[in-house]
């Protein structure tokens, strides 16, 4: 039987439902050379609409290059693992990959070593120093490479975030941003995981990627495509869910894209040929049951007063926390111990802000939360 509904990897062309308008978008900045920057909470498929436009727009002409750099944790990092992900898939063969190397590297010692990788039997490694000088010079392989192919390079980085995590990070992102908006056939598109440290590197002024390019938000995906793609599935196995259960699939999950395809997967197996209310109960418990260790290790070091923080936004409270009722209510402590929390929990990545409003990243755990 076909995998009918993608959770907690990138969906593939078969899984891929809307983003319509965003793809669109992308495609377009890609092609007329325009950073972006594209910002959602966790799992709304941010990855997997990225690769949707890669794969749709890949050729001769515009060059693709994805890398993830979640694992690293100092620039020297960062810079090796960029460079590695551009050599190697603008590379069309190992002797094109040594011949890149050896054409574009003078002042930095690089080695190339077997990988057990497969996928990339070609492991680069370079004896970067922590001077500018060096990183400089790995950052230009991208226009080199341009060059080279007389074509443009797209550079796509997940979890960006992660250069605010390292020693002296200011000073790396000015090299970043000093190096990046001076490579004419390179385009950059930058995204991750933790909505709230991502705004803080784009929409600050005082930040060196203030202004860089454009910020695509990415929505939630319309009922009426879910109805459709959800109501697809199910008939294409023989079994029959009605549009007013679609809607109590999406609601339950507040539209959490990778949340309705699991709880969708749950719910076609408690199924039988016609979905109950019963099955949807099942499948919402199957759920919570499923993500209970991740939640519990996400808060385990969170304080009391955090905790009753979130339990307040899971029971609906989205905004007035420093007001008495709300703090009397939760046992917030002040209106000051109550701001500082709500600060925290966003930098986290426990909350994000939308239309003004506080919400939980993920509403599951909101279920979760209420549940215990």
């Amino acid at each position: 039987m076909e995998q009918l509904f993608v959770f907690g990897k990138p969906v593939g062309k078969q899984s891929f439902t809307d983003r319509e308008v965003e793809t669109a978008r992308l495609s377009a900045n890609f092609s007329a050379g325009i950073n972006t920057f594209l910002i959602s909470p966790l799992r709304w498929g941010k990855t997997s609409l990225v690769k949707q436009v890669i794969e749709h727009n890949n050729n001769d002409s515009l060059l693709f290059v994805f890398v993830d750099v979640f694992k690293t944790k100092t620039a020297s990092e960062f810079c090796s693992m960029l460079a590695n992900a551009v050599l190697r898939q603008t590379s069309t063969a190992a002797e094109e990959l040594i011949d890149n190397v050896k054409g574009i590297f003078r002042r930095l010692s690089v080695g190339i070593n077997l990988s057990p990788d497969k996928m990339n039997p070609l492991n680069i490694e370079f004896n970067l120093g922590k001077d500018e000088e060096s990183f400089e010079e790995i950052l230009s392989i991208p226009a080199r490479i341009a060059e080279k192919k007389n074509a443009r390079v797209i550079i796509c980085i997940d979890e960006f975030q992660q250069v605010a995590q390292y020693d002296d990070s200011n000073t790396f992102q000015k090299v970043l941003r000093t190096v990046w908006q001076h490579q004419e056939n390179v385009t950059y598109c930058l995204f991750g995981s933790k909505r709230h440290m991502m705004e803080s590197l784009f929409d600050d002024e005082s930040k060196p990627f203030f202004k860089f390019g454009d910020i695509v938000y990415l929505k939630r995906i319309p009922f009426s495509y879910w109805r459709d793609y959800i109501s697809g599935k199910f008939s294409s196995q023989g079994k029959v869910i009605s549009d007013k259960q679609i809607e109590r699939i999406c609601t339950a999950v507040d539209f959490h894209s990778s949340y309705v395809q699991q709880l969708c997967w749950y719910v076609f197996l408690y199924s039988g040929k016609t979905v109950t209310d019963n099955d949807i109960d099942e499948g919402i418990n199957e759920l919570i049951a499923q993500n209970t260790a991740l939640f519990e290790s996400r808060t385990e070091s969170l304080s009391p007063t955090q905790m009753r923080f979130l339990t307040a936004v899971a029971s609906g409270v989205s905004e007035g926390f420093s007001s008495s009722q709300v703090i009397s209510k939760y046992k917030l402590g002040s209106s000051a111990l109550s701001v500082a929390t709500r600060k925290s929990l966003l930098e986290k990545g426990l909350l994000f802000i939308e239309d003004s409003k506080v919400s939980l990243s993920d509403p599951v755990m909101a279920m979760w939360l209420l549940d215990t």
